[in-house]
């Protein structure tokens, strides 16, 4: 690395007259040999104008066989020997130009000057080289350095916040960090006079030293004493002062991390300006940036302490004071161009949030160190150290990012826990790999957490979050060293300096957490995201069971998972990994008598070993003891039970018993509930057990020798049933087992059966040949013993009969309602009566009445042809009654009176179908209704016709039925009439 020192100085250019950034040239100090001087003197001034003064460039490298006797190195040679060859520097116009940029030169209100107060800048210049700026002389100078190399990056990440602690005296002492103790002795301590100042240049920089420094001339490493050391690191920038000034902004020093954090985010955040009245507190803002950010991204963190126009600051982080060119109150300017923090009474920008941020300002305002970075970290950050964009200050692409997970909480998830400033709240706000990360951080943390199995048995423990304790152990400072010099930050503690009382010290380190502490955490967490959580349980769980002895290994089993949030995966594997001796002791002692099961049984479940085959097999043979006809193997099995006294395996069997096995063992299960164990079982019964095994207990109470039967007792089960009633199939043909056993309802309670199970219900479990008779023998036909035929065609058990009943019930009620068309049905309604024969006479009655409506509601030209014509000629009197009942109905016959006069085809029809007739086939019963009703209801209505209407009909007749049949027709009238 190569380090020129420059000078300059405001002044106005003697030609165009404009206010500029002018070279101060730095003669050589004492005993400097005039060769030297001669040398530095042939350098050529920025741009080479008039008026440009030779500028002080002073190189530093490593002391070599080139240095003379007073240890100054020739310009030349150590440039060659530091890398750098002659000539190879920038411009110097160029580089006076980027000074005037960093520091702000000629702009803003004071633009005649750069303002009374001293003011510090660090900035990266496009070529990868850096400029440290501060200013000095009442405003009027500039003193700089100007690095370039390969080691640019480590000064920066070291040095910056410590030179401006410093004071700008410190700025000459700076040298070559390569360079032997006596390279420094002669690298531009001494800085030229100001030839228009009647004082001492030096007294003058020296004299804006940076408000609230506490190094001043003449103390520490003296500025210009030639010692190339640094000044002491500390002052107003140690982690103590940075700590208590975390505590007096503690409301903004999360969203101003969290703003920095953006810088380096693809794309870059915003700009940051911080409005403060003094340029010392912007620096501690700084500083403490500097100190929260991990070492990799201190060299691309650029900033000013002080500028009059924001807008043209190419700082990352830019101060400003109250007659800085910058409205702190528009809207625009604090929502979309900036990221303002201000501490002068404005509203500055909306708070950003970041979980990085808030965690790292968590413990600064704790006064916890952050963690120490990697030492690959600190590499890489020497390596890929990025330069901002000279105007707005942005950060390099994520193609030069350090170190993508540098800014990931789960680094802190550590020292936070230490301190007792985790909480499982702050988890479950990570998400994906940097929740994971983070778990497996506290899952290592068990690993070293002290304690023994008892260590986590606390009931809850200490509060897993901010408690009052822990922040009132890093506020008291107990638990944590005070510098981070060793952990690659940039500030330290002093050493020779007194702690602050809010600051941990080395011998006051937070012991390693207790698993008291992890488990009430792990339990926090598992209350937000129980899938985070299983992970940490299981360790603790493990970290647990680790030293207990096999005696007491059961009864720490049965705790840790009655106070570990354990799933039911994480608790089955757990009793597995540690449960399985005593499941192959249990497996050993089944093939003894039950007796001896008792105690491998008890240790088993201890253990809970329910991944082995020992539990599940002692189940298998409780359950199917119980539900043997034979009364010993029952009273053995519910000793056992009785004996073992665990309600959870009592269930477990009772679970078994109610649902192993068919239809069939439901009779086994009603004789156990009849049984002297009857009452073992009543008393473990609970509203949660198989409902099976309740309905055979309920059944065997309430069905004894003189108890309820049939559908009384089939509505007293039921009311043990959710709703009060059987909504499932397979309950359904439980209940029906139960209560009937293999019988028959009767007849008669068959209809409320159908009504309160409903038949599809009955369809569905099977049982709907059961209930064929109220459909086949009912006690009447109407439109629910329809409803019940049409349900119960889905029934695949129905013989030819019982199929061809309902289905013939159907079709009657479908012709009546006109869904289907008379002619068309007349066959199928024959045939059917074939196959259902013999049909019971309600059924035969029901039938006639819906096909006789059938009749009565169908046009009078179909009744007149066949085949209905010839069906209802010869039907017996189950049709023909209800038919003559319809027609003579009032209402009908008052219809008729009123519509046949108008209709000619019908008055024909009808005569044609109500005539006498000799035709073969034609019933008795047919001949006397169809004469009634020629004589009731068609001669009326003839009698009334004119002439007009009555040569109509005759018409009619003699187009369909030919004039024979008019014949017969004025007979039949004209006898009427004589009549």
């Amino acid at each position: 690395m190569a380090i020129r020192h420059l000078n300059y100085r405001l002044d106005e250019e003697p030609v165009t007259g404009a206010v500029r950034l002018v070279p101060v040239p730095v003669p050589p100090g004492p005993g400097h040999g005039s060769e030297h001087g001669s040398e530095h003197g042939s350098e050529r001034g920025p741009g080479g104008g008039p008026g440009a003064e030779s500028a002080s460039a002073s190189v530093s490298a490593p002391a070599s066989a080139s240095e003379d006797a007073s240890g100054l190195v020739p310009a030349q040679a150590s440039g060659s020997e530091s890398g750098v060859e002659p000539g190879s520097w920038a411009d110097d116009a160029e580089v006076a130009e980027w000074v005037a940029l960093a520091v702000g030169a000629g702009r803003g209100r004071g633009a005649d000057g750069l303002g009374r107060e001293a003011r510090f800048s660090f900035s990266r210049l496009p070529d990868g080289a850096s400029l440290l700026c501060r200013t000095g002389g009442a405003g009027r100078g500039v003193r700089a350095i100007h690095l370039t190399g390969a080691d640019v990056a480590r000064f920066a990440e070291e040095w910056p916040v410590t030179l401006l602690a410093a004071g700008a005296g410190a700025l000459d002492t700076v040298t070559d960090t390569d360079a032997g103790a006596g390279a420094g002795a002669g690298t531009g301590g001494g800085v030229a006079a100001d030839p228009d100042s009647d004082s001492d240049s030096d007294s003058d920089f020296d004299s804006d030293s940076e408000p609230g420094s506490d190094s001043k001339p003449g103390s520490g490493s003296e500025p210009g004493s030639g010692s190339g050391e640094l000044p002491p690191p500390g002052g107003p920038f140690g982690t103590a002062e940075l700590t208590l000034f975390a505590r007096a902004h503690e409301p903004r020093v999360a969203p101003f991390l969290a703003d920095v954090r953006r810088l380096f985010d693809d794309p870059a955040g915003r700009q940051l300006v911080v409005a403060e009245e003094s340029p010392d507190t912007v620096a501690r803002w700084i500083a403490l940036a500097c100190a929260s950010l991990p070492p990799a991204y201190v060299p691309s963190l650029t900033f000013t302490t002080r500028a009059a126009d924001p807008g043209r600051a190419p700082q990352h982080i830019v101060g400003i004071g109250t007659d800085a060119d910058f409205d702190r109150f528009d809207s625009a300017t604090l929502d979309h161009l900036y990221r303002v923090h201000d501490g002068l009474d404005g509203p500055g920008s909306p708070p950003a949030t970041d979980i990085w941020a808030t965690w790292t300002a968590r413990l600064w305002i704790a006064g916890v160190p952050l963690p120490r970075a990697t030492a690959a970290t600190a590499t890489v950050a020497a390596d890929k150290g990025a330069a901002p964009d000279t105007r707005d200050g942005t950060a390099d692409s994520a193609d030069s990012t350090p170190d993508s997970d540098a800014f990931s909480p789960t680094r802190l998830v550590p020292v936070l826990l230490r301190a007792g400033l985790l909480s499982g709240g702050d988890l479950a706000e990570l998400t994906g790999d940097a929740r994971r990360d983070a778990v497996a951080a506290l899952v290592a943390a068990v690993r070293v957490s002290g304690g023994g199995p008892a260590a986590g048995r606390t009931g809850g423990g200490a509060p897993a979050g901010r408690t009052g304790e822990g922040t009132a152990a890093g506020r008291t400072g107990e638990g944590s060293p005070e510098g981070r010099t060793d952990e690659g930050a940039p500030t330290g503690g002093t050493a020779d300096a007194a702690p602050d009382p809010g600051t941990p010290t080395a011998d006051q380190a937070p012991p390693p957490v207790g698993p008291a502490h992890l488990t009430a955490l792990c339990r926090e967490l598992h209350a937000h995201d129980p899938d985070a959580a299983a992970p940490l349980a299981l360790a603790l769980a493990r970290h647990r069971l680790g030293g207990v002895g096999p005696r007491d290994l059961p009864l720490e089993l049965a705790d840790v998972c009655a106070e570990l949030p354990l799933g039911e995966h994480a608790e089955r594997a757990l009793r597995a990994e540690y449960g399985g001796d005593a499941d192959e002791a249990l497996w050993r002692a089944l093939r003894e008598p039950p007796e001896a099961w008792v105690e491998p049984l008890r240790l088993a479940l201890a253990v809970a070993a329910d991944g082995g085959r020992g539990i599940d097999a002692a189940m298998k043979r409780l359950a199917r003891a119980l539900r043997a006809s034979d009364g010993t193997d029952r009273e053995q099995a519910a000793h056992v039970l009785d004996a073992v006294d665990y309600a959870p395996l009592t269930r477990r069997v009772l679970k078994l018993l109610g649902s192993d096995g068919g239809i069939g063992r439901l009779d086994l299960l009603r004789d156990l509930a009849a049984s002297p164990q009857g009452d073992w079982l009543r008393r473990n019964l609970d509203d949660h057990s198989p409902q099976p095994l309740r309905l055979a207990v309920a059944a065997a109470q309430w069905g004894g020798p003189a108890g309820l039967r049939g559908v009384d007792l089939f509505g007293r089960l039921a009311e043990i049933l959710p709703g009060r009633r059987v909504s499932d199939a397979a309950t359904l043909r439980q209940m029906w087992r139960l209560v009937w056993r293999g019988t028959e309802p009767a007849p008669a309670d068959l209809p409320w059966l159908a009504r309160t199970c409903t038949v599809p219900l009955l369809v569905q479990a099977g049982l709907g040949r059961h209930i064929t008779g109220v459909v086949t023998a009912p006690d009447r036909v109407d439109q629910e013993t329809v409803a019940f035929a049409r349900d119960l065609l889905h029934e695949r058990g129905l013989n030819r009969r019982q199929r061809a009943t309902a289905h013939l019930l159907v079709l009657a009620q479908d012709l009546a309602d006109r869904r289907r068309a008379l002619p068309q049905s007349v066959h199928r309604l024959q045939a059917l009566h074939v196959d259902a024969a013999p049909l019971a006479v309600t059924v035969r009655r029901g039938v006639g009445d819906l096909v006789a409506l059938s009749l009565v509601r169908a046009e009078a030209p179909q009744l007149a042809r066949p085949p209905v014509f010839d069906y209802l000629i010869s039907s017996g009197p189950e049709l023909l009654d209800p038919y003559r009942q319809l027609m003579l109905d009032e209402r009908r016959r008052d219809q008729l009176d009123r519509d046949l006069p108008l209709q000619p085809e019908d008055i024909s029809a009808y005569y044609y179908l109500w005539r006498p007739t000799r035709r073969p086939g034609t019933s008795l019963d047919w001949r006397q209704v169809a004469q009634e009703l020629l004589r009731e209801i068609l001669a009326p209505v003839v009698a009334r016709l004119d002439e007009r209407r009555l040569g109509e009909v005759a018409t009619v007749i003699a187009n369909r039925q030919g004039e024979a049949r008019v014949r017969e027709w004025n007979a039949w009238r004209h006898g009427f009439h004589a009549g």
